[in-house]
Order: C-alpha cells, then sequence, then structure tokens
C-alpha cells in the first residue's frame, strides 16, 4: 500500500502532467502538426526552387551565417574588452551593452531606418553632403546585417561575459608560463573553454537571424527574406506556397538546432581575477576613445527615436536634422481614446499571455527541473516554439484554428494564444532552473517542526521562488508587448495592438505619432525589462 506522503505526491506528479500535456498539446502539438499535414497535401516545389522563393532561402541561410559573424565579432570582443581591462567608460560600456534587449524589433529597425535608410537616413545624406556621393546607399543585405549586428551581439556578450567570470585565470597564466604566445595560449586554452557560450550565442543569433521579419520587410525590398516571401505569399493567398515556404523557414531553424549546439561542457570554475588597467596613457585614451563610440552607437536608435517623437514632420524637409518640434505627437495618443486603444489593447493581452504562461508554465517548470515522470514529454512540447520562427508559429495557428468547430482565427483571442506560445519556452525554462536548484529540505524541515502544507508555501517556497517567477512573468510580458512578426498575420482590426499602429502610422501621414508610439513602447518594455532583472538578481 502506498503511504500517503506518496499517494500525495503521486498526485501532484499526475495532476501537473494532465495540465501540461492538455494545454501544450493543444496549443503547440496539435497546431504543428496541423501546419505540417496542410503542407504535405499542397506541397509546392517550384515556390522553394524557383523564382523569389529560392532566393529567400539561400539568402535567409547566408544572412544567419553573417549575422553569427559579425555579431559574434562584436559581442565577443566587447565581452573580452570589459572583462580583461580597466579603462575610461568600462563602467557605462558595460551597464549599456544591454540597451538592444530594450529595442523592440520594429521600433529598432523603424529607428535604423531614418539612420542609414535610403534617402531619409541621416548617414547617407550626412556622406552625401560632405562627400559630394550622391550614391552613397545602405539597403538590402548591408543594412539587414547591421541591424542583425546591433540586436544579437548582446547575446555573444552576455553569454561569453558569464563564462569569463567563471573562467580560471590561472590556466591562462600556466600556458604563458610554460612558454606559449599569447596567440597561442587564446587559441588553445580560452577558445575551447568558451566554446559553450559561443555556440549557444550563435544559436541564438543564426535562429533570430532567419525569423527576423522587421529589419527585411523595412530594408529587404531586392533581397528576399523567408519570413517575408511567407507574409507575401499569405497576403496574396497562395496558401500551398505560404505553408510550403512555412515548413522550409522551420528546417533552417533545425539546421541551425544541428549546427550550432555545443557538446562541449564548460569548463571549470575559478577565478578570473581582476580586470588589469591599460598602463599605456595612449592606450588607455584609445581604448576611453572606443567604448565611447561604441557607448554612442548603443544610443543612437534610442536617442534618433525619442528625438523625432517630437519632431514636426511636416516642417521637415530637406534640412539635416528636424528643426521644428512639437508635443502634438504625444498629446493625440492621450487625447483620442481610439488612439490609445493600441496601448491598452498591447496591454491587456500581454497580461493574459504572460498569466497563461504563469498558469502552464508552473507545473511545467515543477516535472522539469525535479525530473518527474513524464518531464521529457514536457519539455520537448514547452520548448517546440523556441525553435520555430514567429511566422511558422503564426502560420501554425492560422492553419489549426481556422475550422468551424474551433474558429479563433479572426477574433481577439488569437493574439494572446500567439504571445502564450512563443513565450513559454521563456517563461519555463527561467522557472525550471530556479525550481532545479531549491533545496526541498526546507520543506521537509518545516514540515517536520510542524507546519502546514499552506503554511510551507507561504513562509518557505513562495519567498524563495518569486523572484524568478516575477522575472520570467515580466520578461514574457515585456516582450509580448513590442512583438511583431507573429502578430502582422494574426491580428485583427478591432483589436489592434501597438506594433501594427506603429507601423501603419509610419506608412501613413502619422510619422510623428509612429514615434510617440515607439517611444512609450520603448520606456514600457525597457521599464519591464529592468524590473526582470532585479528580481533576477535576487533568484536563489
Amino acid at each position: 500500500m502506498i503511504p500517503p506522503a506518496r499517494r500525495v505526491t503521486l498526485f501532484s506528479d499526475r495532476g501537473a502532467l494532465l495540465i501540461c500535456l492538455i494545454a501544450l498539446g493543444g496549443t503547440i502539438a496539435y497546431p504543428t502538426l496541423r501546419l505540417l499535414a496542410a503542407a504535405a497535401g499542397q506541397w509546392r516545389w517550384a515556390a522553394v526552387l524557383e523564382g523569389a522563393g529560392r532566393a529567400a532561402l539561400l539568402n535567409t541561410l547566408a544572412m544567419g551565417f553573417a549575422s553569427v559573424i559579425a555579431a559574434g565579432v562584436l559581442g565577443t570582443g566587447l565581452a573580452l574588452a570589459v572583462s580583461y581591462y580597466r579603462f575610461p567608460g568600462r563602467g557605462a560600456l558595460t551597464i549599456l551593452a544591454y540597451l538592444p534587449f530594450a529595442l523592440p524589433p520594429l521600433v529598432g529597425t523603424l529607428s535604423f531606418y531614418y539612420l542609414i535608410g535610403p534617402d531619409i537616413g541621416l548617414l547617407p545624406r550626412l556622406v552625401q553632403r560632405l562627400t559630394g556621393w550622391g550614391d552613397f546607399n545602405l539597403n538590402g543585405p548591408i543594412a539587414i546585417l547591421i541591424i542583425h549586428a546591433y540586436s544579437y551581439s548582446v547575446y555573444f556578450f552576455t553569454m561569453v561575459s558569464a563564462a569569463l567570470e567563471g573562467m580560471d585565470a590561472s590556466r591562462m597564466e600556466a600556458a604563458r608560463t610554460l612558454g606559449a604566445t599569447r596567440a597561442l595560449a587564446f587559441r588553445r586554452v580560452m577558445v575551447p573553454a568558451l566554446m559553450p557560450a559561443l555556440a549557444g550565442a550563435s544559436l541564438l543569433t543564426f535562429m533570430n537571424s532567419g525569423a527576423s521579419f522587421s529589419a527585411p520587410l523595412f530594408f529587404g525590398n531586392d533581397f528576399p527574406y523567408l519570413s517575408v516571401q511567407i507574409f507575401n505569399e499569405r497576403g496574396q493567398f497562395h496558401e500551398a506556397e505560404a505553408l510550403t515556404l512555412s515548413v522550409v523557414l522551420a528546417a533552417v531553424s533545425l539546421f541551425g538546432v544541428l549546427i550550432f549546439r555545443s557538446r562541449q561542457k564548460a569548463g571549470a570554475g575559478g577565478a578570473k581575477g581582476a580586470p588589469r588597467p591599460i598602463r599605456s596613457r595612449g592606450g588607455r585614451w584609445l581604448a576611453g576613445a572606443l567604448a565611447w563610440s561604441y557607448v554612442a552607437l548603443l544610443l543612437a536608435p534610442h536617442a534618433n527615436i525619442v528625438l523625432l517623437s517630437f519632431a514636426d514632420h511636416r516642417a521637415w524637409h530637406d534640412e539635416l536634422l528636424p528643426t521644428a518640434f512639437t508635443l502634438e505627437n504625444y498629446t493625440t495618443i492621450f487625447a483620442d481614446a481610439s488612439a490609445f486603444a493600441p496601448v491598452r489593447n498591447s496591454a491587456w493581452m500581454s497580461l493574459v499571455a504572460a498569466t497563461s504562461c504563469f498558469i502552464v508554465g508552473l507545473p511545467a517548470a515543477y516535472l522539469i527541473g525535479r525530473a518527474r515522470p513524464g518531464s521529457r514529454w514536457v519539455n520537448l512540447l514547452v520548448m517546440a516554439p523556441w525553435a520555430l520562427p514567429g511566422t511558422v508559429l503564426a502560420m501554425n495557428l492560422i492553419t489549426a484554428f481556422n475550422d468551424r468547430w474551433l474558429p479563433l482565427y479572426n477574433t481577439i483571442a488569437i493574439l494572446p494564444l500567439a504571445y502564450f506560445v512563443r513565450f513559454i519556452p521563456m517563461w519555463t525554462r527561467t522557472a525550471a532552473a530556479a525550481v532545479a536548484s531549491f533545496d526541498a529540505s526546507l520543506i521537509e524541515a518545516a514540515r517536520t517542526l510542524g507546519a502546514a502544507p499552506g503554511y510551507c508555501f507561504r513562509r518557505v517556497i513562495a519567498p524563495l521562488m518569486a523572484p524568478s517567477l516575477a522575472a520570467a512573468t515580466a520578461l514574457v510580458f515585456s516582450s509580448s508587448l513590442g512583438e511583431f512578426v507573429a502578430t502582422v498575420l494574426l491580428y485583427t482590426p478591432s483589436n489592434l495592438p501597438i506594433a501594427i499602429r506603429i507601423n501603419m502610422e509610419w506608412r501613413g501621414s502619422g510619422v510623428g505619432s509612429a514615434f510617440a508610439y515607439a517611444v512609450f513602447l520603448m520606456i514600457i518594455v525597457s521599464a519591464t525589462f529592468a524590473l526582470s532583472r532585479r528580481f533576477a538578481s535576487r533568484t536563489i
């Protein structure tokens, strides 16, 4: 006979597993299988092997590898510099290196369009005025690569910095003592120790590059891209072609998993040592100048958005920078109820998505973190959306929920569902890490001392788990606010989100309002991201 305590554990495990299988199976497994079945029945080889579809596939693959190289050089170089050397501006650079995280993709791309875009970009117009070079233009793959390098270098900076924090500096010193040159020691000692971090950052960069939508949409007129091509085929009601390209884009992401997945374990921990000051005065000046130049580059997109949000675009003609400013761009949003509606819509949909991630992700995190029965299946289900681009996830939901018996497509429920599916991996992995490190003996000690289960939860579990769960929920909320890739395929005019309103205003006559919305979105996302980092710093 099973002891009472064991019966409670079995019931909890089975209940958590049932919740996860029903919720994740219905929102992730079922739509994915429906898409694969629909694509198999309507497969169009011509959509992949001919014309724009073939070019889009090759361009997406090439841009993925190019983005890994560009972002890797930028982010890894920055991580090595701030980890090993002290120079003027190092502190500011370390903090501001995370700025790309606070810039939603659509907002960042819109800012870069006014910085480097053809005809209207600040940099091309400045070069033309200074040099008379009228053909200077940043467009197509070069512009997309610049945006990707800026946006994804933060992955390399974050992961490599974390790896350097745990690296034993004595290994490099031992190699130098044995006669190895600095270059040889770096190649044979440091690079192998950093390989897990480099592989993880490369995987994230490659997958995000393949899933990129805003940058190819704005800058890729003559540079077909899979995500944009799916959107175009869907807009022209070419259902079979859109389904075929969706499967191909998913295969590209899975190809990245096979290529960049690291099978190496992180190196042994140790003290990396304090950053060394640069002794040469000229070297300090050069390092400081480079650091503050990079700080300026990091701040440029954010500053540009703020500047243009106050500009009177009707009075801005051929001047290099706007000279007339107004508050009308902001007052319109708050004075008109219909203008504020997208902010309200995005807020409640993001809140629903974050709450849903909490409800479903908590039992999933418990099963995964404690390696309970069925955890492998739950982990497979919950991580599947992480390997699929937003465009593919949107096509999954369109295919699965456009039936008469479950007509969620073209309703207000489809977007919160899409946000839940997109960000449930983020929530669950963050929470699972906290569950795995939670010391269960604390609960046993409290129960031994006579505490009731409810008291244990309030005084032991909740205080220790709350920071991690709050950080995960805040990340999902902030990420949902600026989501554009899946939103552009799923939104309904009656429930317009803020990202779509920004795109519509910019393409219409409300350029100033578009940037005011962008500032509003950037502030909310930045505040939520900062809050999540504060909670994350208190995790167990």
